[in-house]
C-alpha cells in the first residue's frame, strides 16, 4: 500500500508541475503567437456572437493574405472554444480574459491526454521506469506541450489518438465489450471532428479491431456475427456523431464533403498573389524532385528541430542541446527497436524454426501483426501527408503537422530504449538493473529539465514585458530571420 501510495503522490505531483506550466504558457502568451490562432480565434467570436457555425468563405473571419478560413475543415476544438468564452463573458469581458478562457479548451485537452498516456503507458509497459519515459516523451516534449497552450486543433487531435488506442487496447482485454465500443467510437468521432492530419487513426482502429477478430475467429473464440455487431455499433456511433459535418459540407460546397477543393479555390480567388495556391513556393512550382527536398535541403531537419519544440515565431526559442538530447533518444530507441525486430525475425525464421513455418506449424498471430501495422500506419501517414503537402501545395516544413503521430511514435522510442536497457541489464546482471533504472530516471530528469528551462529561460523572457496581450504582435524579418 506503501509502494502504491508513493507511485500516486509522485504522478499528481508531475501531473500538477505540467499542467502548471501549460497554464503559465497560456497566460503569457500574447495573441497569434501560436500559428494560426487569430484564425482559430475568429471563428469562435463568430460561434459566440452569432449563435451559428460560418461557412468556409464568411467574409468576417475571412484571412485576406491567406484567401481562406479553416472553417472549411472540423471546427470541434473552435466550438468548445465559444462556450468557454461564453461562460466567460458571465464574469469578464476583457479581450484577453476571454482569449485565455478559449485557451482553456487546449490546455484541458492536454490533462486529458496526460492521464491516458499515463494508462496507455501502465497498459504497454511492465516496467515503471519504462511507463514514465514513455509518459515524459508525450508531455514533456516541448512541442506538444506548446501545442496544449495555444487555440489550435492539433491538441484535440493528440488527445483522441490517445483514447483510440486506450479503448482499443481495453478493447482487446475485454473483448471489445460495449463500453469498449461506444468510448472507441466517441474517440474516433473527436478525431474525425478535429483535424484531418489524424485521420490515419480511423485506418489504425480498423487495422486492430479487424486483426483481433480475425485471430480470435481463427481460434474458434468468435464468430463472424459478434466482428460485424462490434464493428457497426463503432460506425454507427462515428455515422451519427460526425455525419452532420460533412453533409454540412456537400450540401454548402457543392458536393465537396471533405471542403478542401472548395478551400483551395477561395484561396485563389481571395489571397495575395504571392500566396495564391497558383503561385505558392513548393517543390513542384520550383522544379525540384521530391527526393531532392528530402534529401538536399533543410527540409527534414527544419521538420525534426520544429517537432521537438521551435516555440512561437522566435528564432531565439532554439536550443541545441535540446534538440541533440532528443534527437539521441529518437536515434536509441529507433535502433533498439530494429534491433528487437531483426532479433524476433531471426528467432522465428532461423534454420531450427525454417522447418515449421514451412509446414504451417507456426502461424502468425493476426492480432499482434495488425496491432503493429495499425500503430506504423498512425505513425507514416501523418509524415506523408506532411512531405506531400510542402511538395505539392505549400512548402512549410512544420514538425507540427507530423505530431498526430506522437503517441505511436513515442510508444516505439520507449520501447527501444527499453531494448537497449534489458541488454544492459543482462549484460552488467546484479549491477545492470540498478543502473537501468539510474539512467531512466535521468532521461526523465532530463526531459522534465528540458520542459522548464524553456518555461524560464525562453517563454517567460520573451513575453513577460507585453502590455497588451490580446493584440496581435507584428514582427519585423530582422526579428524573425535575424534580416536587415
Amino acid at each position: 500500500m506503501k509502494k502504491l501510495t508513493k507511485d500516486v503522490y509522485m504522478e499528481v505531483l508531475f501531473f500538477a508541475f505540467v499542467l502548471g506550466i501549460w497554464l503559465l504558457w497560456a497566460f503569457i502568451l500574447p495573441l497569434n503567437e501560436g500559428p494560426d490562432e487569430n484564425m482559430r480565434l475568429q471563428i469562435a467570436q463568430f460561434i459566440l456572437k452569432y449563435g451559428k457555425l460560418p461557412t468556409g468563405d464568411q467574409k468576417e473571419i475571412m484571412d485576406y493574405t491567406w484567401g481562406f478560413t479553416y472553417a472549411f475543415r472540423p471546427i470541434l476544438p473552435q466550438m468548445l472554444e465559444a462556450l468557454f468564452m461564453r461562460i466567460a463573458m458571465v464574469f469578464t469581458r476583457d479581450a484577453f480574459a476571454l482569449l485565455f478562457s478559449a485557451r482553456l479548451v487546449s490546455v484541458l485537452s492536454g490533462a486529458v491526454f496526460f492521464w491516458y498516456v499515463k494508462a496507455l503507458g501502465d497498459m504497454l509497459f511492465e516496467r515503471k521506469s519504462l511507463r514514465w519515459v514513455f509518459l515524459l516523451l508525450n508531455v514533456c516534449l516541448p512541442q506538444s506541450s506548446f501545442l496544449f497552450t495555444y487555440l489550435n486543433c492539433d491538441s484535440m487531435a493528440l488527445t483522441a489518438s490517445a483514447m483510440i488506442l486506450y479503448y482499443l487496447l481495453k478493447g482487446m482485454r475485454n473483448g471489445f465489450s460495449v463500453p469498449a465500443c461506444v468510448w472507441l467510437g466517441v474517440s474516433l468521432s473527436i478525431c474525425v471532428l478535429s483535424y484531418y492530419n489524424a485521420y490515419g487513426f480511423l485506418i489504425t482502429a480498423v487495422l486492430i479491431f479487424s486483426g483481433y477478430y480475425l485471430e480470435r475467429i481463427r481460434k474458434g473464440d468468435a464468430c463472424k456475427g459478434e466482428f460485424l455487431r462490434k464493428g457497426l455499433l463503432v460506425s454507427g456511433i462515428v455515422l451519427v456523431l460526425t455525419g452532420w459535418w460533412f453533409v454540412r459540407n456537400y450540401m454548402l460546397y457543392d458536393g465537396d464533403f471533405l471542403g478542401l477543393r472548395t478551400q483551395e479555390e477561395c484561396a485563389q480567388r481571395y489571397a495575395l498573389d504571392i500566396f495564391k495556391p497558383s503561385g505558392r513556393r513548393n517543390g513542384v512550382n520550383m522544379g525540384i524532385s521530391l527526393a531532392d527536398m528530402l534529401f538536399r535541403s533543410d527540409w527534414a531537419l527544419l521538420v525534426f528541430k520544429s517537432f521537438v519544440g521551435i516555440l512561437a515565431p522566435l528564432t531565439k526559442a532554439h536550443r541545441a542541446w535540446i534538440f541533440a538530447g532528443y534527437g539521441l533518444l529518437f536515434l536509441a530507441g529507433g535502433t533498439g527497436i530494429l534491433r528487437e525486430c531483426i532479433q524476433a525475425l531471426g528467432r522465428r525464421y532461423g534454420r531450427k524454426n525454417r522447418g515449421n513455418a514451412r509446414n504451417g506449424r507456426e502461424v502468425f498471430d493476426a492480432s499482434k501483426l495488425m496491432f503493429h501495422a495499425g500503430l506504423v500506419t498512425a505513425v507514416l501517414l501523418p509524415n506523408i501527408m506532411n512531405i506531400w503537402y510542402s511538395y505539392s501545395n505549400d512548402y512549410q516544413p512544420q514538425g507540427r503537422y507530423s505530431m498526430p503521430m506522437l503517441v505511436p511514435f513515442m510508444y516505439y522510442v520507449a520501447r527501444g530504449i527499453g531494448y537497449w536497457g534489458q541488454r544492459l541489464a543482462d549484460g552488467w546482471r546484479s549491477m545492470g538493473r540498478p543502473a537501468v533504472k539510474i539512467s531512466g530516471c535521468l532521461v526523465c530528469l532530463w526531459m522534465a529539465a528540458a520542459l522548464g528551462y524553456c518555461t524560464v529561460r525562453i517563454m517567460w523572457p520573451a513575453y513577460q514585458n507585453v502590455e497588451d496581450k490580446a493584440e496581435v504582435r507584428v514582427y519585423t524579418l530582422e526579428e524573425l530571420f535575424g534580416e536587415k
